[in-house]
């Protein structure tokens, strides 16, 4: 019997990929909207993330290489200083890393800076914001030829909204330059380039942030065409441009709002309270999707007098988004996530079978 390549059978690594796989992938979705993406073009895309619609999900090799880029800051950071440079990994008014958020959003748009440096050579006097990525060789070259700004603009715009938020914080004394330092992760090269504070692209940014936050629907995406590049390796491209429906979490649900006061504030309207983030995660029995996340699968048509929501499919059959509790033929927001095929919401055999025994779709 022949032997299959040590490529396809490797035992320790496969064992260690799990490992991080089991160790990062159970990590929880960050509850802000983030200015390290921000910069991607997606206003949809963003929205998606910020409702928490499906959890990253990543191979235990990517995870592994996620943290090889971490493991590089403390490296880059003793280089730094190594010529001279004074690198501020912590803010010294909270005794944690760097985090800024912007208070016009409710503080649901927010950020994790790597640093402030003083003493370039070039701007010795400067305090400059700092940023520490690693990257392949080929898009290292291209970051050579063209810049951050064309080449990685997801990471430009990360540092305009990191300055913007340290001179917000400091005044005089914040960041008007950033540093970006790039290591090469084939042949350990060093890029860095110096960025300029543009007020008007921040503030930009800032509006982009807010309008994802305040659109009670997604927002209109970068594409309608399922094949379009950036939408076949987007993580909900099944939501978009399928019928698959986010995660029933309370930030897909009707009656939950993120407020504009606060520290990032969700309250509910079907509760009257305020929610916590565990609360968010887990959602409850009165969940009902906004309807424009089912328009794929069926349009709401009215209102049932305990507030079920009424959908009716292209062929004019109807169901009712609602918590079963209430009303046993009611089909609760975590069934129709289950459904792969949303055709069993009004299969006459299968909601048969499901009302004699009193059970769920899974």
């Amino acid at each position: 019997m022949a032997l299959l390549p040590q490529s396809v059978i490797d035992p320790v690594a496969d064992a260690i990929f799990a490992h991080y796989k089991a160790k990062f992938g159970a990590e929880a979705q960050r509850p802000y909207l983030g200015a390290s993406a921000i910069g991607k073009p997606c206003l949809r895309q963003h929205w998606y993330s910020f409702r928490w619609s499906k959890p990253a999900q990543f191979s235990g090799r990517l995870y592994r290489v996620f943290q090889s880029g971490h493991l590089q800051e403390p490296r880059v950071y003793a280089d730094l200083s190594s010529i001279g440079c004074t690198v501020y990994q912590i803010n010294p008014a909270t005794g944690k890393q760097w985090s800024f958020s912007e208070s016009t959003t409710g503080h649901h748009f927010q950020g994790n800076a790597d640093g402030i440096i003083t003493g370039l050579p070039q701007a010795p006097k400067s305090p400059h914001l700092l940023e520490i990525k690693t990257a392949s060789d080929k898009m290292f070259k291209e970051m050579q030829k063209n810049g951050v700004k064309k080449a990685k603009p997801e990471h430009y715009a990360q540092m305009q909204i990191y300055m913007k938020w340290s001179i917000d914080q400091f005044g005089e004394d914040g960041c008007r330059r950033a540093l970006y330092l790039v290591v090469n992760k084939d042949n350990d090269d060093i890029y860095t380039e110096r960025l300029e504070f543009d007020a008007d692209e921040a503030q930009k940014l800032i509006d982009k942030a807010m309008a994802v936050i305040t659109s009670v629907e997604p927002p209109v995406g970068i594409s309608t065409d399922p094949t379009w590049f950036e939408c076949k390796f987007c993580d909900y491209q099944a939501i978009c441009h399928g019928t698959d429906v986010p995660a029933t979490t309370c930030r897909s649900c009707v009656h939950a709002t993120p407020e504009m006061d606060g520290q990032g504030r969700w309250s509910c309207a079907s509760l009257g309270t305020d929610l916590t983030t565990d609360q968010q995660r887990k959602g409850c029995g009165k969940h009902q999707y906004i309807p424009i996340l089912l328009a794929k699968t069926a349009s709401p048509v009215d209102l049932t007098k305990d507030n079920g929501l009424i959908y009716k499919t292209p062929d004019g059959k109807q169901f009712v988004n609602g918590d079963p509790a209430v009303n046993p033929d009611y089909i609760s927001s975590q069934e129709i996530h289950a459904c792969a095929d949303k055709t069993a919401l009004v299969d006459e055999q299968a909601l048969e079978l499901r009302k004699q025994h009193n059970a769920r779709f899974v």
